[in-house]
């Protein structure tokens, strides 16, 4: 695989396959913050579980630090909810926030490459 094939390939795992994370975080929903578990994301979306009540197309904000160099802030629109896990869309996200997220999701997936 050329380099330039690797990267492609790279950034098509990146948007379309979920990275298990399993990282700690905070969601809120109107004025109530409360932690979640960040189960797995992509550039697009995330899984995750907490205990605040949520529903389908209902706005929340998810706050999460991946690893030491990447903290991202999103709003998500949740389009899965089966108490206490949940799916959603990411609606906003700065562009910052993005670049961080996306060299997050690379870095895993280099990391899974090298382990095979």
């Amino acid at each position: 695989m050329t380099p330039h094939q690797k990267d492609g390939w790279m950034t098509t795992q990146r948007q379309h396959f979920r990275m298990p994370v399993s990282r700690c975080g905070l969601v809120t929903k109107a004025r109530t913050t409360t932690l979640c578990q960040i189960v797995d994301i992509t550039e697009q979306g995330l899984h995750f579980s907490t205990d605040l009540r949520l529903s389908r197309n209902e706005t929340v904000h998810i706050e999460c630090q991946l690893d030491a160099d990447c903290i991202i802030q999103c709003e998500l629109v949740v389009t899965h909810a089966e108490p206490p896990r949940f799916g959603g869309r990411i609606t906003q996200l700065l562009p910052e926030h993005q670049q961080q997220l996306a060299v997050f999701i690379q870095r895993v997936i280099t990391s899974s490459m090298a382990e095979l």
